[in-house]
């Protein structure tokens, strides 16, 4: 009985630790004549608050246990956000009025905001045909970046164009034609002060520019530079030493005047 209950305790444990989202569906090709479309997000987490995001823009979010329990915000693109069901396995929703500026990279994310603190995301692109753009989108991209993180990134041009990827102006040439950026953050790729790092994606037409989307990060360690150097803290301590030393020495010349005047 005590091996049984030990495992079941073990088997619990393991299953409390499960914080995953397990399904992700977004279209990845919207029709032209299609103004409505559903998505999914499928989880198996304890979590305290689900978040769905295009690009860097939420558009709604849901908070078991509050009233209410869920809000949503525009976005580009969309018309409008109908909740379908969400629950603690799944977040099902229906975006209507879709335009081709609904193209574009959507998240889902669940986290659990109180102690333990946990997090995941899963990502999908989705493409809404109509007239074409003028400009690619460039998305998927961070405001700041730290050592080893990942940069990933996403470019929609038009279909009979080349995409061609620039970092601080100099091309990626192996992710030329490319519609995915990755590449490990370094600090030595981080330029200027305060550091930062220039990823544009450009449209090419028959060997010429035909138009190009570009966006600025941040190294995230950039506060520590503020700090006072350790020299600066040394030199003031070592001023207060000669002013000590130089008091204790005018103590003893007072003494030695006062003590001849008395002879």
């Amino acid at each position: 009985m005590l091996v049984l209950a030990l495992l079941l305790t073990l088997c619990a444990a393991a299953r409390a630790r499960n914080f995953n989202i397990t399904y992700l569906h977004v279209p990845q090709v919207v029709p032209a004549h299609q103004k409505e479309i559903e998505i999914e997000c499928r989880y198996d987490a304890n979590f305290t608050l689900l978040s769905w995001f295009k690009g860097s823009h939420e558009f709604f979010r849901y908070r078991p246990g509050t009233t209410p329990s869920t809000r949503s915000f525009p976005i580009l693109g969309v018309g409008t956000i109908e909740m379908l069901a969400c629950g603690p396995s799944y977040c099902h929703l229906k975006l209507g009025s879709l335009t081709t500026e609904a193209s574009g990279l959507y998240r889902c994310d669940i986290e659990r905001d109180v102690p333990p603190y946990k997090f995941a995301t899963k990502t999908a692109h989705m493409e809404v045909h109509g007239e074409g753009h003028r400009r690619p989108l460039l998305e998927g991209l961070a405001e700041e970046y730290r050592d080893g993180d990942m940069i990933q990134a996403y470019c929609r041009a038009s279909p009979d164009s080349e995409i061609r990827w620039y970092i601080n102006g100099n091309e990626v040439e192996e992710m030329r034609g490319s519609v995915n950026l990755k590449k490990k953050s370094s600090r030595y790729i981080f330029m200027g002060v305060p550091p930062k790092i220039s990823v544009q994606c450009a449209e090419f037409r028959q060997e010429r520019v035909y138009g190009s989307k570009e966006h600025k990060a941040s190294w995230s360690e950039i506060g520590q530079m503020s700090q006072e150097p350790p020299k600066a803290r040394n030199n003031s301590n070592v001023t207060n030493g000669h002013l000590g030393l130089l008091s204790v020495i005018l103590d003893i010349f007072i003494g030695y005047i006062v003590l001849c005047v008395a002879l």
